[in-house]
């Protein structure tokens, strides 16, 4: 069964989700601005012809990018598979360049579609969606869709027809889709999913309209309850946070939107969350670029800004007695795992993995398949080539945020990027995380903690409001000591 643990910080939060004990995936989120499924009321700021697009102002840092791909036009619909959830959405072709239909200065309203990414700004749409977790909600689109995941031809008709009679009972010109969860859901719920939709709509519409740009019009909801939209299914369990907060926000969004039962449990102990239940260590191995086999043998994995390389030891692996028979085993296992931590690393562009090389092309595709499979419990687009008679595979997977490694780490000055360490800031979070559970768990009035002096001074000026009030809150008197 799957478990869903969701642990809430002072600066972040993280959502774990593990299948029998073992990571399946995992997410954080810090704050950031342009998060994606925030909708803003934008100004152009920039043509650019050569390339295809526009610059628009958000009110974020760095300026964000609408490319001719994600400009749509209800004027002129056409088919396109533009979700990856969706086979009969409908897409917008736009004229022949982007830039010769907006002027500087505009105003536009625009959602996010992938966050933005070092020296890269957001990247937006004009095809805007909200979604939930039956149904995806479309102001542009008008058409209705339904996964292609659903292949039951009665069930889609079904589907559609429950759509049509929402639609007709809750006026206005918009599109529905949807999604996976639809299948054999309750009229009911669909029928009032699409209203609170409808009513979320209106409201960030009159927003827009009375807002001056750059404006925030929606904001996408926070991680826990994003991803218990995303998730959460027949085969779930229970949902474990240790914030009351997210506690009872959980607990209302169960009883308004989800109709199967599932645990919901509030943890209160000392230990940090998944330390408690045995998940911290799988964590941290998500920053390793060398993964084990419990049999013999590990992964190794290079990571470039477009390009991730995994490259497979077979080691002492024990597998069977022939050698091709062998060779299948180790990488029919390689393929497992590799597809795991591309899942729990979140990682995108383009993958190529060096497979031991195996004579047999049944054998070759027998691995292929694995990948898919395991690729596909993930709900990002993805499409993987066959494996070359070098080992080789090639895949490509779409990507809408950063990869955790990148949220946690940086280049490192020593060695002109060939190594990475964490940020300043991590190493701050990291050691406040520690003072909290110190001061939570020790029952001394003194907490000392050693730390880095560079650290120490940034604690002291940073952070110092928030060492104050946890030394109110436990009682404490919190004491840093410089290294050396």
């Amino acid at each position: 069964m799957k478990k869903i643990y969701i642990n809430s910080e002072d600066f972040d939060t993280s959502v774990a989700i593990a299948e029998d004990g073992k990571l399946s995936n995992f997410f954080i989120e810090k704050k950031v601005y342009a998060k994606a499924g925030n909708i803003y009321k934008g100004k152009i700021e920039k043509l650019v012809a050569g390339m295809n697009f526009v610059f628009v102002d958000i009110g974020d840092s760095k300026p964000a990018f609408l490319s001719e791909r994600e400009y749509f036009d209800s004027s002129n619909i056409m088919e396109s598979g533009m979700l990856d959830d969706v086979s009969e959405a409908a897409v917008i072709k736009p004229q022949d360049n982007i830039t010769g239909i907006f002027e500087k200065g505009q105003e536009i309203l625009v959602q996010v579609i992938k966050e933005p990414y070092q020296t890269k700004g957001a990247r937006l749409t004009t095809n805007l969606m909200l979604p939930g977790y039956y149904v995806v909600y479309s102001p542009y689109l008008k058409q209705t869709g339904v996964s292609r995941r659903i292949s039951d031809d009665a069930e889609r008709d079904r589907l559609k027809t429950i759509i049509a009679e929402a639609k007709a009972d809750i006026p206005g010109d918009y599109g529905i889709i949807a999604r996976t969860q639809a299948e054999g859901a309750d009229a009911a719920a669909l029928h009032e999913e699409i209203r609170m939709l409808h009513e979320r709509w209106k409201i960030t519409k009159k927003t827009a309209d009375s807002s001056r740009a750059p404006a925030q019009v929606y904001c996408e909801q926070n991680l826990p309850v994003k991803i218990v939209r995303e998730y959460l299914d027949s085969n779930t369990s229970s949902i474990i946070t240790d914030s009351r907060e997210i506690y009872e926000e959980m607990e209302k969004y169960l009883k308004t939107a989800y109709n199967r039962t599932v645990d919901l449990n509030l943890y209160e102990g000392n230990d940090p969350l998944f330390e408690y239940y045995g998940l911290q260590g799988q964590v941290d191995g998500i920053f390793s670029n060398i993964v084990s086999f419990k049999k013999g043998g590990y992964i190794k994995i290079d990571l470039t800004e477009a390009l991730t390389v995994f490259d497979i030891n077979s080691g002492k692996f024990k597998g069977a007695e022939d050698v091709e028979s062998s060779l299948l085993a180790v990488n029919l296992h390689a393929a497992r795992e590799i597809a795991r931590q591309i899942i729990l690393r979140n990682l995108g562009g383009l993958i190529v993995i060096d497979f031991i090389d195996m004579q047999s092309e049944e054998n070759r595709k027998k691995v292929k398949e694995v990948m898919e499979q395991e690729l596909a419990k993930s709900k990002m687009y993805h499409k993987v080539g066959n494996i070359s008679e070098f080992g080789l595979m090639e895949l490509t997977r779409k990507r809408d945020s950063r990869r955790v490694e990148d949220i946690y780490f940086e280049e490192c000055p020593k060695c002109n990027g060939h190594g990475r360490i964490l940020t300043d800031e991590n190493i701050c979070i990291k050691y406040m995380k520690k003072i909290k559970y110190e001061c939570k768990k020790m029952l001394e009035e003194n907490v000392a903690v050693v730390v880095p002096e560079k650290i120490k001074e940034k604690l002291q000026s940073d952070y110092i409001e928030k060492l104050h009030e946890y030394e109110i809150k436990y009682k404490k008197n919190i004491i840093l000591k410089a290294e050396g």
